[in-house]
């Protein structure tokens, strides 16, 4: 039987950066939370705010790990024909590719930067 390669390595790399951009988007509240309860100043409307935004980006953080591990659960339920592909472990590996990825991308800017500063002479 055939297996699809490139509709599953799709469905993986998809799976994967929505997994990446809801943990970053908690990251990102939880930090944004964090300042609304320091520069609150005692105004209550703010704090209340705040622990609204820890509790959002809580529950989505929650949400996306129910999903993550309901995911191969479900496919199998189904009986998709090679759902052993689609488990937990393979969709964090392909995040953390991807995560490796970008911050490479981030690392190779940065040391072109870097490198062109070298080439200049500072003997002034």
């Amino acid at each position: 039987m055939y297996q699809n390669s490139l509709m599953t390595n799709v469905i993986l790399n998809v799976l994967a950066l929505l997994i990446l951009l809801v943990f970053l988007w908690v990251i990102y509240a939880i930090v944004y939370s964090i300042f609304m309860f320091v520069f609150s100043g005692g105004d209550e409307w703010k704090i209340k705010k705040a622990w609204n935004s820890i509790r959002y980006a809580l529950l989505w953080f929650l949400l996306t790990l129910v999903i993550l591990f309901a995911i191969p659960w479900f496919l199998r339920t189904i009986r998709v024909p090679w759902y052993q592909t689609y488990t937990s472990a393979t969709i964090f590996k392909t995040a953390k590719w991807w995560l490796f990825k970008i911050v490479d991308v981030f690392n190779q800017k940065n040391s072109n930067i870097m490198n062109t500063s070298e080439n200049w002479n500072y003997n002034l």
